[in-house]
């Protein structure tokens, strides 16, 4: 797990921990290994032997949006094997209370009466919720300060305590729920299920073309197609348990499964979009 605990990777992958050991027959161990938006992780996965024992769970962003925004210790396009699609987000675009707006259009309006004010926290560079601000920034005109941490929970405390203003994550969507923040808007192709009152970014027109945000498994490249298949199966067994499901909803987090060339065509055209969003928006590493 490329990064701390109480992000939404490792939302993604608490609730699959115990059925597969079950299905699988052996331990499945989940390690936090945090820093330099994934990469850190990715790379010692990246470097392990192809034997099944160690494997990614990777966001969006480790194989389509970091390798056109640093340098990286490793290829993502050659230096994995993909297994399986595990999850869809729904993320949610959440700001402080102190800000005197409601709504995402107000909010606007705010930002360009007033701009550089309004700061969005992300759980790193090179992140999709990076990403997301600069996507949203750049559709609306406005301009929004990028205030990078190690992952997304301390990205999510950092504006829960007023630290920034603004938030895009999935795992927001409770702090909203409890009035901690203010919802505005939601950032996949549907309403989400977890807050269907609010309006998504793509339907307001306020998001360009860009890939949704999803969670995937992965392992070094080379890994052998017999145990990508044990695994791929075991993952669809997981994915389709109500328990699951349930655990997954409250952070607006979806089970979803996908496997072969299917899954690696995902990657590759998702690599692509965010090759043009960052060199449209201008995103950098801060």
């Amino acid at each position: 797990m490329p990064y701390p605990p109480g992000g939404s990777t490792d939302n993604v992958s608490r609730p699959i921990q115990q059925p597969l050991s079950a299905l699988l027959g052996q331990n499945v161990l989940i390690e936090n290994r945090g820093g330099a938006g994934g990469s850190i992780g990715a790379a010692a996965v990246a470097q392990a032997r192809p034997d099944g024992y160690t494997l990614l769970v990777f966001p969006t962003a480790i194989m389509t949006i970091s390798p056109h925004m640093m340098r990286l210790p490793y290829d993502p396009a050659q230096d994995f094997t993909p297994v399986a699609l595990l999850g869809i987000s729904d993320g949610a675009v959440a700001m402080h209370p102190s800000v005197p707006v409601r709504t995402i259009q107000e909010l606007v309006a705010y930002a360009k009466a007033d701009p550089g004010k309004l700061r969005f926290s992300s759980a790193g560079n090179g992140t999709i919720t990076q990403m997301t601000g600069e996507i949203f920034a750049s559709s609306v005109g406005i301009r929004l300060e990028h205030v990078p941490y190690r992952g997304s929970a301390p990205a999510l405390t950092a504006v829960m305590a007023g630290d920034v203003e603004l938030r895009s994550d999935p795992i927001a969507i409770p702090a909203i729920k409890d009035g901690r923040l203010i919802g505005l808007a939601t950032t996949g192709e549907t309403r989400s299920p977890g807050l269907p009152d609010l309006p998504t970014l793509r339907e307001l027109g306020m998001y360009g073309p860009g890939g949704l945000s999803f969670f995937g498994l992965a392992g070094p490249a080379g890994l052998p197609p017999e145990i990508v298949a044990r695994l791929a199966e075991a993952l669809r067994q997981v994915l389709a348990l109500p328990e699951v499901a349930r655990a997954m909803a409250p952070v607006g987090l979806r089970p979803q499964f996908e496997t072969g060339a299917a899954f690696a065509r995902r990657i590759t055209q998702d690599r692509a979009i965010f090759a043009e969003a960052v060199r449209r928006t201008g995103a950098r590493v801060e």
